[in-house]
């Protein structure tokens, strides 16, 4: 799964991908004129696991970034710039609310309400006119012939439509999974989950008050809603453990809200967090939510799936509580699942497997 960081020119986009997968845009390597990386998600719950197995080896769970061009308001609405944002699972929007002389505006001032707005319109203008051009093109099909999937499509799109005329965006819309299956190959923008990041400045908190209103208004859309000030969050990447420990203190950080955002990034993706642990690696391997034991089982390799039996779990919160896996086992914490088990975020699984 894909996760797009979208924005207009200047707001911190390059930052943010950096913070993310640790690599400076200008490094990373592009395809099609989009920069790609991979972004580890910073689970403390790993670092936790790891310090109670010392293994060899530890492996956060991942997932893959990509850095289209800036975003161009006032172009063609089917100007091909949108066509990689539409390849995205989701959106990471960085939005600039920071002030500085030496850092241009697009639009001359900052004000990141108009800046959100601006973009949001762009895309709802966009879906609009695809919905248009669907509803056309079925128009045409069923004159020709009837079809009841055909009338199903149609009136769900119509239904996109009408919320789109009235400038809201269509993730606030609920679908069935049989609806979302109908329109899924259009790839919506303003359907896609959003992540938007407020690049502030160095008080967060006072940047928090300021902003209530706007946040408030993200949130009840279905946004989720992450402040940070991406110069400051380089600026400890070019510290030493110690001295970013003592940096944060001095800011009231508990950790880097690069981590937060990674967290917010993933289940932004709807995905979840599975262990397995043992002295050679402790990993965090990411699923969809809602998956089976087998297709976790499958993450891992294609024949723990095929020859999946049972998968024998515990929760991590019980595995901690106990301190080790020794005294879990002993206390019996430890439960078989079969095929049937649908997988939480936190597991702590070892699949029984015979192929």
């Amino acid at each position: 799964m894909i996760l797009g960081i979208i924005g207009l020119p200047q707001t911190g986009k390059k930052t943010i991908f950096e913070l993310l997968t640790g690599v400076p845009a200008a490094k990373a390597p592009t395809r099609d004129g989009i920069t790609h990386g991979i972004a580890p998600v910073r689970d403390a719950r790993v670092d936790t696991l790891s310090a109670m197995f010392n293994p060899k080896k530890t492996k956060y769970a991942e997932f893959e970034l990509a850095l289209p061009p800036d975003l161009q308001p006032d172009n063609a609405r089917t100007a091909s710039w949108l066509d990689p944002i539409r390849r995205t699972d989701a959106l990471i929007h960085v939005v600039r609310a920071f002030e500085s002389d030496n850092v241009f505006h697009i639009l001359n001032t900052v004000d990141p309400a108009r800046d959100i707005e601006t973009v949001e319109l762009e895309f709802l203008f966009a879906d609009l006119a695809m919905t248009e051009l669907r509803i056309e093109r079925i128009n045409k099909e069923l004159r020709i012939k009837p079809s009841p999937q055909k009338e199903k499509e149609k009136e769900v799109i119509e239904r996109c439509h009408a919320q789109l005329q009235d400038e809201k965006p269509l993730r606030n819309l609920e679908f069935n999974a049989e609806e979302m299956k109908l329109i899924r190959s259009l790839q919506f923008l303003t359907l896609k989950p959003m992540v938007t990041v407020i690049n502030a400045g160095e008080n967060l908190e006072e940047e928090k008050a300021k902003h209530k209103a706007l946040t408030d208004m993200l949130l009840a859309r279905g946004d989720t809603v992450v402040f940070l000030s991406a110069a400051i969050e380089q600026e400890m990447l070019e510290l030493d453990e110690a001295e970013r420990d003592a940096f944060m203190a001095d800011l009231g950080l508990s950790e880097p809200a690069s981590h937060r955002l990674s967290r917010s990034a993933y289940g932004c993706l709807g995905l979840i967090s599975f262990f397995t642990c043992g002295p050679d690696e402790v990993r965090a391997w990411p699923i969809p939510a809602g998956s089976t034991a087998p297709e976790a089982a499958g993450k891992i390799h294609s024949d723990l799936q095929r020859g999946f039996i049972r998968a024998e779990t515990i929760r991590y919160e019980e595995l901690i509580k106990a301190g080790s896996e020794k005294a879990a086992r002993e206390a019996k914490l430890h439960k078989l699942n079969g095929k049937d088990y649908i997988v939480q975020d936190g597991d702590v699984i070892e699949i029984r497997f015979n192929v």
